[in-house]
């Protein structure tokens, strides 16, 4: 194994969904932006920074060999999962993984449904980067390590678990949220 000394760890809330076995999944297939692409984002008070689009384009074919974890590994995460597919989408770097029937897998299945755990995290070598007119660090070739479902991640609300697909019914959480919404008196002003 590597050392992980190298490795950059940055965090998103992507629209996340457990697919369904009603949507061509088994329950236990999440899918979802896992980097967003020309989404600056101030990391610390020194760095800004985006993913060009294709940043990770060399990995494509090859998305079996990212696992997917609960936490990153260097920092006690645990193997939960591997992915499926990463394509290259206008939005970002989307992913399809797999959550292995395990203990701590199924824990995550469940937290991630409940939208506990609603952000994704990748751990990145940065291969080339080139600094934007603006002072923002492009990321324009990178090498992932792993995507790992977080509590709290860099890039807050541009990569969170926005959507899961109930198994039972199929419906959305924001579908869920509008029947309930829609069943509430109006309040007078």
């Amino acid at each position: 194994m590597s050392d992980s000394a190298d490795i950059v760890y940055r965090s998103y809330v992507p629209d996340l969904e457990v697919r369904s076995a009603a949507k061509g999944g088994d329950g236990r297939t999440v899918v979802g932006l896992a980097v967003p692409y020309n989404s600056p984002q101030r990391i610390d008070a020194r760095l800004t920074e985006q993913f060009a689009r294709s940043a990770f384009n060399r990995q494509l074919e090859a998305a079996h060999r990212i696992p997917l974890t609960r936490e990153h590994m260097a920092h006690g995460g645990t193997l939960i999962g591997k992915t499926i597919l990463l394509r290259d989408d206008s939005a970002g770097l989307y992913g399809e993984w797999r959550i292995s029937r395990t203990a701590v897998g199924d824990e995550t299945l469940e937290l991630i449904k409940d939208g506990v755990l609603s952000h994704l995290s990748v751990g990145f070598r940065s291969k080339q980067d080139r600094r934007l007119q603006d002072g923002t660090i492009e990321r324009v070739t990178a090498e992932l390590r792993e995507v790992s479902v977080v509590l709290e991640g860099a890039y807050g609300d541009h990569a969170a678990v926005a959507e899961v697909r109930s198994i039972e019914e199929g419906l959305t959480r924001l579908e869920e949220a509008r029947q309930i919404f829609a069943n509430l008196p109006i309040l007078p002003s």
